[in-house]
């Protein structure tokens, strides 16, 4: 079973194996939302979900956060 619909490296999915197991945990139990923190790191970013920049505020109401 893949647990991606594309295609990443090892490198590029290697952060998971250093993450804190309480925090893996707390998201194996839907008590933390990856997703939403994905898009709420994007959107400080000032990017869209492609990763383009678009700015801060654009960003924010993209993501709608």
């Amino acid at each position: 079973m893949s647990y991606t619909s594309n295609e990443f490296t090892v490198d590029e999915v290697g952060f998971i194996q250093i993450a804190l197991t309480k925090i893996l945990a707390a998201v194996a139990r839907g008590e933390l939302d990856l997703n939403r923190l994905a898009r709420e790191e994007l959107a400080s970013r000032g990017l869209n979900d492609q990763g383009n920049w678009i700015g801060f505020e654009a960003a924010k109401k993209h993501h709608n956060v």
